[in-house]
């Protein structure tokens, strides 16, 4: 049985997210086992420029909507020159034309991977997509895959929950070492403590309600500031900086801009908070990289009971919950995470254990690994 195959990711997305930096992670580890790897994106986008960086066969495509069959054809074109084994689709532009064109062009292997938690009609659409034209469904959240099953009857058999594997850093800053460097970027006192959020600045990302809750906590906490790391839109950051000023906290609230080495800034905080909201009463969250990427480096969690948070954050042994946009009761649990130090410390080291064993760049490989073994035999039986 053949053991190394040509992947083929595509995606609509331009940003640098996690659904970016799991392409990207996950394509270089492949490379490193001896798999060959192509990349479709959106020309001159962060994936697009990374991936053409390092080296991998990268195709410019915009997924806009009145260029579907333009599209669609120069996709039956990419995939009858590059013949992948495997096609792994990651948006829903993308994977509404790239799965018919590579059934269309006898793809062997054909993944559609769903990144976030939000719901999916029972379209005709939606079922043929689902059932039809991919072989399994990735999903980074066992709500997600939940409610995949639910709405389509689909196996336990054919889709399967894969959160992002981490990419342990090599090297990370002593603690106090990080803080210091951090007040120092901010200009402020070298003694400053923080609490902080890491990602996409949004407002599904409940960055307000952190806002709210460190007003709330601010009396209690001498010496701490917030720091907010990650890009968002001028008009959000400005709506944030605004509400910052009413809420009379805003000489304490930093925002720093995308970062592209965020493990420094993980390792100043002394607390890591992902406020994230549901959208009309329905999650988005997947499992966030940006959790695991804290927990491996010792930082505290603390995250909202929403989506697939709820899938690494066990409450009071890996991190603390709380209830989604509840800016008091997170006021609480940063009161609980950092006052009591002995159970915040077990959580660390219990969170870190959990992601080194099951969520590493690693463990993610071996899984995805084993799904293609496993329909290959399956393909070699009908074939026998």
């Amino acid at each position: 049985m053949r053991s190394l195959y040509k992947i083929l990711h595509t995606t609509c997305h331009t940003q640098w997210g996690g659904l970016e930096k799991r392409i990207f992670n996950e394509s270089v580890w492949m490379e490193k086992k001896g798999h060959k790897i192509a990349i479709v994106a959106p020309r001159d986008t962060p994936l697009f420029l990374k991936a053409k960086k390092h080296g991998f066969n990268v195709y410019g495509i915009e997924f806009k909507n009145f260029s579907i069959i333009k599209d669609y054809k120069l996709l039956k074109k990419i995939f009858y020159n590059e013949k992948p084994d495997i096609v792994n689709t990651h948006g829903n532009k993308d994977s509404k034309i790239a799965l018919y064109a590579a059934k269309k062009t006898r793809v062997p292997l054909r993944i559609l991977s769903r990144h976030i938690s939000a719901h999916v009609r029972n379209s005709w659409y939606n079922r043929k997509m689902y059932k039809k034209l991919c072989h399994y469904i990735f999903t980074t959240a066992d709500c997600t895959t939940n409610h995949l099953q639910k709405v389509f009857n689909i196996s336990g058999m054919q889709i399967f929950s894969m959160p992002s594997g981490i990419i342990e850093p090599e090297y990370l800053l002593e603690k106090k070492q990080a803080r210091e460097a951090l007040a120092r970027e901010l200009d402020l006192d070298p003694g400053t403590r923080f609490l902080g959020f890491v990602g996409r600045v949004s407002k599904d990302k409940g960055v307000s309600i952190l806002l709210e809750a460190f007003q709330k906590v601010k009396p209690k906490l001498s010496g701490y500031h917030v720091a907010i790391v990650g890009k968002g839109t001028d008009d959000y950051i400005n709506f944030l900086k605004n509400m910052a000023k009413s809420l009379e906290i805003d000489e304490y609230i930093h925002f720093t801009g995308f970062k592209e080495d965020v493990w420094p800034y993980y390792r100043a905080l002394d607390c890591k908070i992902l406020p994230s909201i549901d959208i009309n009463g329905i999650p988005f969250e997947g499992v966030p990289q940006a959790l695991l990427e804290a927990m491996i480096c010792e930082c505290p969690v603390i995250g909202s009971k929403s989506g697939g948070i709820v899938d690494i954050i066990d409450h009071e042994k890996t991190g603390l919950l709380f209830n989604t946009n509840n800016s008091s009761d997170l006021a609480d649990k940063i009161l609980q995470t950092l006052k009591d130090q002995r159970a915040t410390k077990k959580r660390i080291e219990t969170a870190r254990d959990l992601v080194k064993k099951h969520h590493t760049i690693d463990a993610m490989g071996r899984d995805i690994i084993r799904i293609y073994s496993l329909h290959q035999v399956k393909m070699d039986r009908r074939n026998f």
